[in-house]
């Protein structure tokens, strides 16, 4: 990532002041990327595989201040970390949020790693309604280490010497994913991009899903059902009733601002049948 890049892309976040390559910096960065660059399936719910070369990322988070999903967000979060000097793995992990019987799913979701000062910490910019809003530091000792975020409490699970996975703590404790630290290349990426875009069993072609998250909530937007539970814990939800109360919850809630046709296109996929697909074992 080039100088005049990095600049624009901390303009995006609302980062004013210098950067550098600390522990301080990258909770700063984690904080407020998910507040101003909003995770959202757009372009695979409308039938588009997103893009995930370095430069489409970039020109479409950044400059067209859009969003994004996982592979786009962390891929454009790895290149600013990297940017800033930090050793940047990828990996993939089984997504275990909503599963209610346990039942483990293909590995889907990219994820960082990144060492500081000899310890190593998760990264996550990109988990949608449980986006991770602070590193969260990888300790072998203790089993069930929970730790604060901003925006609630997590943990990681040492499962063996080759497996962790991310819990979050709902009134009870939650796993979200399951994952190992083997590092993966962008060819792996790139398949389960295709996938995740164009399966017939993937979530991310037939539901609308729009997440954000800042200092106070996390707004979600589930088709029609708009969702915002703050972080006591407290949650309100209304119905999206029509193509402009959609554009205006866009903008209002998660500040993209889409073209006429892309928003007609977004309400006209929003049919009756969608809305009867059964959600229940889906957690917002």
């Amino acid at each position: 990532m080039k100088d005049l890049e990095l600049k624009n892309y901390l303009e995006r976040i609302g980062l004013s002041e210098s950067v550098t390559g600390n522990l301080e910096t990258v909770k700063r960065l984690t904080q407020l990327h998910p507040k101003h660059i909003t995770f959202e399936n757009v372009d695979s719910f409308t039938g588009t595989v997103p893009s995930i070369k370095t430069e489409d990322i970039f020109d479409k988070l950044v400059n067209k201040k859009r969003g994004g999903y996982c592979y786009e967000q962390n891929s454009l979060f790895k290149d600013v970390l990297q940017t800033l000097g930090f050793n940047v793995k990828m990996h993939l992990a089984r997504v275990l949020w909503s599963s209610k019987d346990g039942s483990e799913t293909a590995r889907t979701h990219m994820l960082l790693s990144t060492e500081i000062k000899g310890e190593r910490y998760l990264v996550d910019v990109g988990f949608g309604s449980m986006t991770l809003t602070a590193p969260i530091l990888f300790n072998t000792e203790q089993s069930n280490n929970e730790q604060e975020t901003p925006n609630g409490s997590f943990r990681l699970v040492y499962i063996d010497p080759d497996f962790y996975r991310l819990d979050v703590f709902k009134n009870e404790w939650l796993p979200i994913y399951k994952f190992s630290l083997e590092e993966v290349q962008l060819t792996d990426i790139d398949m389960a991009n295709w996938y995740v875009a164009t399966g017939p069993s993937s979530m991310f072609n037939k539901f609308l899903m729009i997440t954000r998250v800042d200092e106070n909530a996390r707004y979600t937007l589930f088709n029609r059902e708009l969702i915002i539970r703050d972080n006591i814990g407290n949650k309100e939800s209304r119905e999206i009733i029509s193509e402009y109360d959609l554009k205006s919850v866009f903008e209002k809630y998660f500040n993209l601002k889409l073209e006429a046709s892309k928003l007609k296109e977004i309400y006209s996929n929003l049919n009756e049948d969608r809305d009867r697909l059964k959600i229940e074992n889906i957690t917002l």
